[in-house]
């Protein structure tokens, strides 16, 4: 049995667990506001200067005149397509832009870079934002086509899992809203007739709607979050806990074509069977929606995350704190989770998730660019000695670079890419090299 003080006890040293963020190489200073028309001016005698126009672009962004720092990136880019600055720099102007697609590809082709750790989670946290980001801009839309965008049915089939509404008195139980309703969206992901709408992005709508702590479970707005989401049916539900440790759960399927009830379920008995509970209540559901389950999906459903309840509680509380825009936070419940729970590997990637969006959140744009620029190139000589090596010409002498196994050597650069200045999904970043192979060097000094 698990009692409610201790378990409020756990949950409150747990959230102290210390979230490590990245270490970042400070950057140059940017310029200030005050240097723009300066740099304009400048800009007139010498267009064609790169490092003019990269400054330029970062004061254009900071002024929130994304149109003229993609001018500015442009000019960069045209002359040097691997500046890593200016390329981050890019990806945060199409981010401004609401170009999400093109922000995401920009991204994703540094990311695809193999860069260092460090610079991988800052990358991988801004794929996340840009994800986030783009479920507000496109809720806002849906809210503001409302009148037309609903008068089409949505495809038969679709699902959204609404957060269940917590009636207890014990605030603790609270964050289960979420994790009943994360549990739901993926034991009903497993049944092949449905498609489910995610839970971040029905989670968008309703922070635009405002409803998202209205405490109420009302069939209408569940059919109008339906529409606005092109959801077909929504389910919604309500749980409580008493001072035995009853845990009872209620759900219903709305449709959202007329806010009709489609199926209902519910159940109740001992918090420590909540995961049974909530099995037998996405059962019921199903059924009554005369969807016939093949062995397979039965099994898949029936697979807990974690057997663990106090782990599943940091989990929901995760989510509460991501929903709610905390995400150190999210990072700190997800870490204990999964401590709590080794197996637990659902927490152990919302965490690593959690944890680069904070870190990319925390982390200025100037600092970004600079991480991922990553320290200055070697000097003129060590990159010679290195491009020597590779073509089996290795000076000798002081500082000089020795190669051991040269053979295993294989250096591929594919052909020249666009150099990200797109407006589509498609755009590739510029070309990568692959080094497969060993290669060892021992610096002689002097």
């Amino acid at each position: 049995m698990i009692h409610r003080h201790r378990l409020a006890r756990f949950l409150s040293v747990a959230s102290g667990v210390l979230f490590a963020a990245c270490a970042r190489p400070a950057g140059p200073p940017a310029p200030a506001p005050a240097d723009l028309a300066t740099l304009e001016a400048q800009r007139t005698q010498t267009p064609g200067d790169a490092g003019l126009n990269l400054r330029l672009a970062q004061l254009y962004y900071g002024a929130g005149r994304y149109t003229d720092a993609r001018a500015a990136l442009a000019v960069v880019l045209a002359i040097q397509p691997t500046n890593a600055q200016a390329r981050v720099y890019l990806g945060y102007t199409y981010e401004g832009l609401t170009q999400f697609d093109s922000a995401r590809a920009v991204y994703v082709g540094l990311a695809n870079e193999h860069p260092p750790r460090a610079v991988r989670q800052l990358l991988v946290g801004r794929l996340r934002l840009v994800d986030r980001a783009q479920m507000r801009f496109v809720a806002r839309l849906a809210l503001a086509r409302e009148s037309t965008l609903t008068q089409t049915p949505p495809p038969p089939g679709t699902v959204a899992v609404m957060p269940f509404h917590y009636t207890g008195a014990d605030s603790s139980f609270k964050p289960l809203e979420r994790g009943l309703s994360a549990l739901m969206v993926t034991d009903l992901s497993r049944v092949r007739s449905l498609r489910v709408v995610e839970r971040e992005r029905l989670q968008a709508l309703l922070d635009e709607m405002k409803l998202a702590e209205s405490g109420r479970v009302d069939p209408a707005t569940g059919a109008r979050s339906g529409r606005l989401v092109g959801a077909a049916n929504v389910l919604e539900g309500q749980f409580t806990t008493d001072s035995s440790e009853r845990f009872t759960i209620q759900a219903s399927v709305v449709r959202a074509s007329d806010a009709g009830i489609a199926a209902t379920g519910q159940g109740a008995d001992r918090l420590a069977q909540l995961f049974d509970l909530e099995k037998q209540v996405v059962f019921q559901l199903i059924d009554r929606l005369g969807i016939t389950l093949t062995p397979a999906e039965r099994v898949a459903i029936n697979e807990r995350p974690t057997r663990d309840i106090t782990a599943f509680l940091l989990y929901s509380r995760g989510l509460q704190a991501q929903d709610q825009g905390d995400d150190a936070g999210a990072a700190r419940s997800f870490q204990a989770a999964a401590q709590r729970d080794p197996s637990f590997s659902a927490a152990a990637q919302q965490a690593q998730g959690a944890a680069a969006s904070a870190a990319a959140t925390t982390t200025p744009p100037a600092d970004v660019a600079t991480t991922v620029a990553g320290p200055p190139e070697p000097p003129a000589g060590g990159g010679d000695a290195l491009r020597g090596a590779i073509n089996g010409t290795t000076p000798t002498g002081a500082g000089a670079l020795t190669v051991l196994n040269p053979a295993a050597i294989n250096l591929t650069l594919p052909p020249t890419s666009p150099s990200g200045i797109c407006e589509a999904a498609g755009c590739q970043g510029p070309p990568n090299a692959t080094i497969i192979g060993i290669l060892i060097i021992i610096i002689r000094k002097p």
